[in-house]
């Protein structure tokens, strides 16, 4: 299925990632733009959220769990632009937004060079790509600012996602047993990550 969201050709500058510094690829024509998040986009990006709650059973948290405050999450984004290991990236326009990536990075001197991945597309938006984009982009972004590692967890029935990390170069770490209760079954999570090329 398509997407309903309004095709948008504007970015934000981001140094050191895509083509002449914006964040997108093909020279900034491919649908949808993909952009890093501000605080302005903290209602588009809590409705993505929302929906990806509902629609999925992938997503960690259940729909009654998030804190849906768009005031906190515009805190979050402002607090993530000043990090140098944490991003948020959208795909699309402050109006509707097709999916996102974030890279959560270390806090302290130890780990900072390591950044968590999490991801989520909606289902009208799968097959078109959307995916590849945000971790391609998520990569670039990674390795411009000299980042190490890039880690992940995926739940083991979630094949589909797997086969999307596996392409983009993550490998398999490990296999967390029973560690999550979904709809009364227990199920396992697997950990996995890619180390990026030194700068």
């Amino acid at each position: 299925m398509r997407t309903h969201i309004a095709r948008s050709l504007w970015c934000a500058a981001v140094p050191g990632s895509g083509q002449n510094g914006w964040v997108s690829d093909e020279e900034d024509r491919a649908w949808p733009v993909l952009r890093i998040a501000t605080p302005d986009d903290a209602a588009a990006l809590m409705t993505l959220k929302q929906r990806l709650d509902e629609e999925t059973s992938f997503m960690l948290l259940e729909p009654d769990e998030r804190d849906t405050s768009t005031q906190t999450l515009a805190g979050h984004l402002e607090d993530v632009s000043r990090s140098g290991n944490s991003v948020v990236i959208v795909a699309g326009q402050h109006s509707g937004l097709a999916g996102y990536v974030e890279l959560v990075g270390g806090k302290f001197r130890r780990n900072r060079t390591t950044t968590h991945v999490i991801i989520g597309v909606l289902a009208e938006a799968s097959g078109q790509g959307i995916g590849t984009r945000l971790l391609a982009e998520a990569k670039r972004w990674a390795a411009a600012r000299g980042l190490h590692r890039i880690e992940l967890n995926v739940m083991a029935h979630n094949h589909r996602a797997i086969a999307l990390y596996e392409r983009m170069g993550f490998v398999h770490e490990g296999r967390r047993v029973d560690c999550l209760l979904i709809d009364g079954t227990f199920l396992d999570e697997l950990s996995m990550a890619m180390i990026l090329p030194a700068s």
